[in-house]
């Protein structure tokens, strides 16, 4: 008996639910009397070139920040006055940037926001040493079936999965902060003891072992197994696709994954490849 399995799974980059959050305001001493310096957060709607101004949606900062944030709530709309900005320095409409504006300590944040200053939000956490970036090559991409360009759209749509998802070719890069990457690598081993498990609950399955380094694993099965493509397409093959994201978020880019299937009646190899050069053969 011979089956061959195709290489893509889908990367499982959005079982964490995403919700537009509020947002805070920094308590920096300003440089005259009781004025502090604030931040926000915040993604540009729109901008008025004439009047300098821009309409904006309050978005979450990234929890594991040093900076303290105030009081807008979340997903609140409103404008920001860029007055005494030429219209060559205002932000694109789209981005994500963090706006600091000088107000009193107890007062409640409001529109208008008054800005004195503005960055990127990737390049302001960047000044705070807080970034870390990650890069899924294009051939990573290609064996799980998925696309730079729409999966960028997709952390995009979701603001506090990371900082920033930009195509880069055909690689993704991914830009987080300490504790958005936590996350996002605590959600990838989720998953990936969650296919793990599926098997080691089947009955066909008597063993299976993944390394520590996420480079390869070793699976006894019976061939009953082969007449189920459920367990073996979702479980089977998504094991190698969490593996090699967890290969990139050590940053990895030269992946390797080896699959090696073990007849448990025989306890003799059937199977093995190291993938993407090859593709796996049981039989």
């Amino acid at each position: 008996m011979a089956r061959r399995f195709a290489a893509p799974v889908l990367l499982a980059v959005l079982s964490l639910v995403g919700l537009l959050v509020c947002i805070g305001c920094a308590s920096q001493q300003g440089t005259g009397g009781d004025a502090v310096s604030r931040c926000t957060r915040a993604r540009v709607l729109s901008v008025n070139d004439g009047e300098l101004t821009a309409e904006v949606l309050i978005l979450e900062p990234p929890g594991d920040s040093s900076v303290a944030w105030g009081t807008f709530a979340k997903g609140e709309e409103g404008q920001a006055d860029f007055s005494g900005w030429g219209t060559d320095e205002l932000p694109a409409v789209g981005s994500d940037v963090v706006l600091t504006w000088i107000g009193a300590p107890d007062e409640e944040s409001s529109f208008p926001i008054d800005v004195y200053d503005w960055k990127p939000t990737v390049d302001f956490y960047a000044s705070l040493d807080e970034v870390r970036e990650v890069r899924l090559t294009a051939s990573m991409l290609t064996f799980m079936d998925q696309e730079s360009d729409e999966l960028a759209a997709d952390f995009a749509d979701v603001s506090d999965l990371a900082l920033e998802a930009r195509a880069d070719g055909g690689d993704l890069v991914l830009v987080f902060t300490d504790g958005q990457l936590e996350d996002y690598r605590a959600d990838i081993e989720g998953t990936l003891e969650g296919y793990a498990a599926s098997l080691r609950e089947s009955d066909e399955v008597a063993s299976l072992k993944i390394a520590d380094d996420h480079t390869g694993m070793t699976i006894a099965i019976a061939p009953a197994l082969l007449d189920k493509p459920v367990l073996t397409g979702k479980a089977f093959m998504g094991i190698p696709g969490m593996c090699i994201t967890l290969q990139a978020l050590d940053g990895v880019a030269d992946w390797q994954f080896d699959v090696t299937v073990i007849d448990a009646e025989t306890d003799e190899e059937i199977g093995h490849a190291t993938l993407p050069e090859e593709s796996l053969t049981i039989g």
